[in-house]
């Protein structure tokens, strides 16, 4: 059983989940609520009534879920978010059933200054019941190590990288000014105003949600979920440009990540521990200090034989390694087959 409180089959990782389960043969049921996730802030309320709100959320989603699943019969339950961790854990008792937790975020890493009742009891029951479970799963060696340390888990989480399925159209290529695009949610910590104008560049957003935009930005409408990756080609440069303002924006590898480089696109991420490294590793694009975004891409402006290279070793290193594809042996031995 794939259980979400989102649209599974617009959830980037509840899909590949499905697309894994059926490749190994394993019959698969997916069960969600159909509700985007709620943001992570509510600046409008105080912050112990937001995470009273939080809470009254988790238990809402938690009931409904339940009666969603009331019938439903699973060996297997991949619960996904902490949203519905307690839902996954009833009901892989009632089933007798193996528990996966997949941590897509660093949940109670979400804030600088979190409400502290809700982090409290989030913590207690995320660590009680990850301790509990057949398997945890999570998006990046980094987090996999702070749920650990947290939790004083007896094994470390699997991690499974969000990382596309193989995509068989080729990168573009193009004269002119370097064409720059930042694809993703909307969100906390996301400004579009955090896009610096650039002279030899060309600034795009794709954005799931609504956010101002500087005039320089050229803003395209959302696609479908299968083409994520294509609609990247005509771009040179990925951007992500969350800010490294909390513990989950420091330690995640996200999905838009993975997308720019299946698409054959150079990246541009900022200096944070798990995205520089990957970045760094494999060459295959340059790191920025907070406000130095502009700077970065201004110097590749000028090195298009740079951007290049770095477009050609992104490509490959989707294509051998970080691809969904590549992933499926860790999330099968987290199904424990």
């Amino acid at each position: 059983m794939n259980l979400t409180v989102g649209d599974p089959s617009l959830d980037p990782r509840a899909r590949r989940v499905a697309d894994a389960a059926r490749e190994a043969g394993v019959t698969l049921v997916s069960v969600g609520l159909g509700t985007a996730h709620a943001s992570a802030r509510s600046p409008r309320l105080p912050r112990e009534l937001r995470g009273a709100a939080r809470l009254a959320r988790t238990a809402r989603r938690t009931v409904a879920l339940l009666r969603k699943t009331r019938h439903l019969a699973a060996d297997i339950v991949h619960t996904h978010d902490l949203d519905a961790l307690v839902a996954g854990w009833v009901l892989s008792r009632r089933r007798g059933a193996r528990l996966v937790y997949d941590a897509h975020e660093l949940y109670t890493g979400f804030d600088a200054d979190p409400p502290r009742l809700w982090l409290a009891l989030a913590r207690r029951l995320e660590g009680s019941i990850a301790r509990r479970a057949g398997a945890v799963v999570t998006v990046s060696d980094e987090i996999a190590d702070e749920l650990a340390r947290r939790y004083r888990l007896e094994r470390k989480p699997i991690v499974v990288l969000n990382c596309p399925a193989t995509d068989a159209g080729e990168p573009e290529t193009h004269t002119g000014p370097l064409r720059a695009i930042y694809q993703a949610a909307a969100g906390p910590g996301r400004d579009l105003h955090d896009l610096p104008a650039v002279d030899g560049v060309e600034l795009h957003a794709r954005v799931l949600g609504r956010l101002p935009a500087p005039s320089y930005v050229t803003l395209h409408e959302p696609v479908p979920p299968d083409d994520l990756v294509s609609a990247l080609r005509p771009f040179d440069i990925g951007l992500v440009i969350d800010r490294p303002e909390t513990d989950n924006s420091r330690l995640a590898l996200p999905n838009k990540l993975f997308e720019y480089l299946m698409a054959g696109l150079a990246v541009v991420v900022p200096d944070v521990p798990a995205m520089a490294q990957l970045v760094q590793r494999e060459g295959i694009g340059r790191t920025y200090e907070p406000g130095r975004l502009g700077e970065v891409l201004a110097e590749l402006a000028q090195s298009r034989a740079q951007v290049e290279g770095m477009r050609q070793r992104a490509r490959q290193a989707a294509l051998e390694r970080y691809n969904a594809e590549a992933q499926r042996p860790a999330l099968l031995a987290a199904w424990g087959l």
